[in-house]
């Protein structure tokens, strides 16, 4: 039956490609279901210096790899938007907004999406000034005015992108304290010797302002309480993610920030449904710990459907 497999791995990202690696190796038929492409966040990374093997490669080239080994290995990809699922009996069930698909068990690779600033008019200026993703949508901002919110990994390592397409760029953080690894935030210092880059600390975005197109943002020092206009033509938000977990309420443990709650095997409260990567509890989110769920994920699911014979 060509909509019955032994796996489902629902996200192509690095966790969801991994399990597609060992479950292919394994035997199992299996089916992985994309929303967009195959790569999830690291198809938005520049440059990547932290994954075992490569000294630099970027985003894309990796994604395309992990592709290239899944499908040599017989796993079928589908593109298609997942909407709902039903964990309720010894098959489970992936609903599509274009088909429904059975498996004996499930590999839940969803990932995380970017948190949003909160303000009333952000959705607004959504690809009309406001972006979640520097290396989407930076090369729209050529010799323009952008800034950057954001303290972490993914906001340290695309500034240097943002300010050598920019004539400057603004970064946005609202502590002195920075989640980034110190190895990327001693690159800062050049680019503020420069002159391109100007770092307002212990400042937040209080309000978007243009009219058809972002034109300015009003930011407050959160220790004086004192305002500025900062006139900018984009506006990049890097201040972390969340899981996206909306589909799965009510049908498994999630956590209180909505992350699954997961075993030592990765396996979730319903028997036969396992997940990984950045959408189950964990003190690391990076590509490899993605790419070891994956892997623990796929030998879990054989193992379950070895007992099952």
């Amino acid at each position: 039956m060509e909509q019955f497999f032994d796996v489902i791995i629902v996200g192509g990202g690095p966790c969801g490609l991994s399990a597609g690696v060992y479950a292919g190796r394994s035997g199992l038929k299996t089916l992985l279901i994309e929303r967009f492409a195959c790569g999830g966040q690291i198809l938005n990374t520049f440059e990547i210096k932290n994954y075992p093997g490569f000294l630099n490669i970027g985003g894309p080239d990796l994604a395309q790899k992990m592709q290239n080994q899944i499908v040599d290995l017989g796993v079928k990809v589908k593109y298609e938007t997942v909407v709902d699922f039903d964990f309720s009996g010894d098959i489970k069930v992936v609903k599509t907004k274009k088909n429904s698909y059975f498996a004996k068990t499930i590999i839940l690779a969803l990932g995380a999406k970017p948190k949003t600033l909160g303000l009333k008019n952000e959705a607004q200026f959504v690809g009309k000034g406001v972006s979640y993703c520097s290396i989407c949508d930076g090369a729209f901002f050529k010799n323009k005015v952008v800034a950057m919110v954001g303290g972490g990994n993914s906001a340290i390592e695309d500034i240097p992108y943002l300010t050598n397409l920019a004539s400057k760029a603004y970064l946005i953080n609202r502590s002195k304290k920075y989640r980034a690894q110190q190895i990327l935030l001693d690159n800062l210092q050049g680019l503020k010797d420069s002159g391109k880059l100007q770092v307002l600390e212990d400042t937040v975005v209080t309000e978007l302002v243009g009219q058809n197109t972002l034109q300015a943002i009003k930011v407050k020092n959160v220790l004086d309480n004192s305002e500025q206009t900062l006139k900018v033509d984009g506006l990049f938000v890097e201040i972390g993610r969340a899981p996206d977990t909306e589909l799965l309420a009510g049908k498994l443990v999630l956590d209180n920030y909505g992350y699954i709650v997961t075993d030592a095997n990765l396996s979730t409260s319903v028997q036969g449904v396992f997940a990984g990567g950045d959408v189950i509890q964990k003190s690391l989110r990076q590509i490899v710990t993605a790419s070891s769920d994956g892997a623990i994920c796929a030998t879990s699911a054989f193992n379950f459907l070895q007992k099952k014979l």
